[in-house]
Protein backbone atom coordinates (compact mmCIF):
# COMPACT_ATOMS: atom_id res chain seq x y z
CA UNK A 1 0.00 0.00 0.00
CA UNK A 2 1.16 3.90 -0.80
CA UNK A 3 2.78 5.27 2.05
CA UNK A 4 1.15 8.97 3.50
CA UNK A 5 2.76 10.84 6.52
CA UNK A 6 0.25 12.10 8.53
CA UNK A 7 2.45 14.57 10.18
CA UNK A 8 0.32 16.96 9.04
CA UNK A 9 -2.81 18.32 7.00
CA UNK A 10 -0.54 19.33 4.06
CA UNK A 11 1.23 16.34 3.82
CA UNK A 12 -2.19 14.51 3.85
CA UNK A 13 -3.78 17.07 0.95
CA UNK A 14 -0.75 16.91 -1.10
CA UNK A 15 -0.95 13.30 -0.93
CA UNK A 16 -4.27 13.13 -2.34
CA UNK A 17 -3.65 15.85 -4.63
CA UNK A 18 -0.78 13.50 -5.93
CA UNK A 19 -3.29 10.53 -6.63
CA UNK A 20 -5.88 12.70 -8.40
CA UNK A 21 -3.23 13.98 -10.33
CA UNK A 22 -2.31 10.08 -11.10
CA UNK A 23 -5.86 9.36 -12.21
CA UNK A 24 -6.20 12.58 -14.26
CA UNK A 25 -3.11 11.61 -15.63
CA UNK A 26 -4.13 7.81 -16.43
CA UNK A 27 -7.34 9.21 -17.96
CA UNK A 28 -5.86 11.36 -20.46
CA UNK A 29 -3.57 8.73 -21.30
CA UNK A 30 -6.30 6.80 -22.37
CA UNK A 31 -8.17 9.71 -24.32
CA UNK A 32 -5.14 10.37 -26.52
CA UNK A 33 -4.85 6.69 -27.19
CA UNK A 34 -8.41 5.61 -27.55
CA UNK A 35 -8.88 5.14 -31.29
CA UNK A 36 -13.15 5.79 -31.13
CA UNK A 37 -14.04 9.42 -30.89
CA UNK A 38 -16.68 8.74 -28.14
CA UNK A 39 -14.31 6.87 -26.09
CA UNK A 40 -11.68 9.54 -26.11
CA UNK A 41 -14.52 11.69 -25.06
CA UNK A 42 -15.48 9.50 -22.38
CA UNK A 43 -12.29 9.07 -20.48
CA UNK A 44 -11.40 13.24 -21.45
CA UNK A 45 -14.87 13.81 -18.90
CA UNK A 46 -12.89 11.23 -16.56
CA UNK A 47 -9.97 13.16 -16.27
CA UNK A 48 -12.17 16.21 -16.10
CA UNK A 49 -14.00 15.26 -13.18
CA UNK A 50 -9.89 14.38 -11.52
CA UNK A 51 -9.21 17.67 -12.70
CA UNK A 52 -11.62 19.31 -10.70
CA UNK A 53 -11.23 17.19 -7.23
CA UNK A 54 -7.08 18.28 -7.64
CA UNK A 55 -8.20 21.64 -8.24
CA UNK A 56 -10.56 21.80 -4.82
CA UNK A 57 -7.37 19.89 -2.71
CA UNK A 58 -5.33 22.72 -4.10
CA UNK A 59 -7.61 25.42 -3.16
CA UNK A 60 -7.96 24.28 0.43
CA UNK A 61 -7.55 26.99 3.08
CA UNK A 62 -5.35 24.53 5.45
CA UNK A 63 -5.26 27.48 8.02
CA UNK A 64 -8.51 28.51 8.20
CA UNK A 65 -10.05 27.31 11.13
CA UNK A 66 -12.62 25.07 9.50
CA UNK A 67 -10.70 24.51 6.05
CA UNK A 68 -13.16 21.62 4.67
CA UNK A 69 -16.12 23.89 5.01
CA UNK A 70 -16.27 24.60 1.32
CA UNK A 71 -16.74 20.67 0.77
CA UNK A 72 -20.21 19.54 0.13
CA UNK A 73 -21.46 16.75 2.06
CA UNK A 74 -24.62 15.47 0.37
CA UNK A 75 -24.69 12.10 3.00
CA UNK A 76 -24.22 8.74 1.91
CA UNK A 77 -24.44 7.47 -1.84
CA UNK A 78 -25.96 4.18 -2.47
CA UNK A 79 -23.48 1.74 -3.95
CA UNK A 80 -24.82 -0.56 -6.77
CA UNK A 81 -22.56 -3.09 -6.69
CA UNK A 82 -22.34 -3.81 -10.17
CA UNK A 83 -18.46 -3.68 -10.21
CA UNK A 84 -18.02 -6.47 -7.52
CA UNK A 85 -18.83 -8.53 -10.21
CA UNK A 86 -16.85 -7.31 -13.23
CA UNK A 87 -13.05 -8.42 -13.75
CA UNK A 88 -10.55 -5.62 -14.23
CA UNK A 89 -10.40 -4.69 -17.53
CA UNK A 90 -6.96 -3.50 -18.94
CA UNK A 91 -6.87 -0.38 -21.28
CA UNK A 92 -6.07 -0.70 -25.21
CA UNK A 93 -6.65 1.51 -28.04
CA UNK A 94 -9.40 -0.81 -29.59
CA UNK A 95 -11.80 -0.54 -26.07
CA UNK A 96 -15.43 -0.92 -25.90
CA UNK A 97 -17.15 1.79 -24.51
CA UNK A 98 -18.43 -1.38 -22.14
CA UNK A 99 -15.15 -2.29 -21.57
CA UNK A 100 -14.27 1.14 -20.72
CA UNK A 101 -17.27 1.83 -18.37
CA UNK A 102 -16.47 -1.38 -16.46
CA UNK A 103 -12.92 -0.01 -16.21
CA UNK A 104 -13.66 3.35 -14.80
CA UNK A 105 -16.04 1.52 -12.45
CA UNK A 106 -12.84 -0.69 -11.01
CA UNK A 107 -10.81 2.32 -11.06
CA UNK A 108 -13.16 4.23 -8.40
CA UNK A 109 -14.04 1.14 -6.45
CA UNK A 110 -10.36 0.60 -5.62
CA UNK A 111 -10.18 4.84 -5.05
CA UNK A 112 -13.05 4.35 -2.85
CA UNK A 113 -11.89 1.44 -0.85
CA UNK A 114 -8.35 3.15 -0.70
CA UNK A 115 -9.37 6.22 0.47
CA UNK A 116 -12.16 4.66 3.01
CA UNK A 117 -9.07 2.53 4.56
CA UNK A 118 -6.93 5.68 5.19
CA UNK A 119 -10.38 7.39 6.91
CA UNK A 120 -8.73 5.86 10.86
CA UNK A 121 -5.21 5.60 10.26
CA UNK A 122 -4.26 9.49 10.60
CA UNK A 123 -4.87 11.01 14.21
CA UNK A 124 -6.63 13.78 13.25
CA UNK A 125 -10.41 14.75 12.88
CA UNK A 126 -9.48 16.87 9.71
CA UNK A 127 -7.78 14.34 7.91
CA UNK A 128 -10.73 12.10 8.80
CA UNK A 129 -13.20 14.34 7.48
CA UNK A 130 -11.06 14.63 4.56
CA UNK A 131 -10.21 11.05 3.28
CA UNK A 132 -14.59 10.81 4.05
CA UNK A 133 -15.00 13.63 1.66
CA UNK A 134 -12.79 11.53 -1.04
CA UNK A 135 -13.99 8.46 -0.40
CA UNK A 136 -17.61 9.79 -0.81
CA UNK A 137 -16.58 11.53 -3.99
CA UNK A 138 -15.10 8.40 -5.89
CA UNK A 139 -17.94 6.68 -4.66
CA UNK A 140 -20.03 9.14 -6.42
CA UNK A 141 -18.46 8.63 -9.65
CA UNK A 142 -18.80 4.94 -9.43
CA UNK A 143 -22.52 5.26 -8.69
CA UNK A 144 -22.84 7.38 -12.03
CA UNK A 145 -20.84 5.24 -14.20
CA UNK A 146 -22.67 2.17 -13.08
CA UNK A 147 -26.27 4.01 -13.57
CA UNK A 148 -24.85 4.95 -17.25
CA UNK A 149 -23.80 1.10 -17.50
CA UNK A 150 -26.79 0.46 -16.21
CA UNK A 151 -29.23 2.13 -18.35
CA UNK A 152 -26.64 2.27 -21.82
CA UNK A 153 -25.30 -1.51 -21.81
CA UNK A 154 -27.80 -4.02 -19.55
CA UNK A 155 -31.49 -1.94 -20.72
CA UNK A 156 -29.81 -3.21 -24.18
CA UNK A 157 -30.00 -6.41 -23.74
Amino acid sequence: MTEISCRSMQDVVAFAIGREEKARDFYRSCAENAKNKGIREFFDEMAQEEERHRQLLADLDMSAEKPFSDLDEQGNVRDLHLSDFMIDVKFSPEISYQQALAMAMKKEEKAHDFYEAWKGRCASEKSEKLFSFLAEEELRHKRRLEEIYDSEILQEG
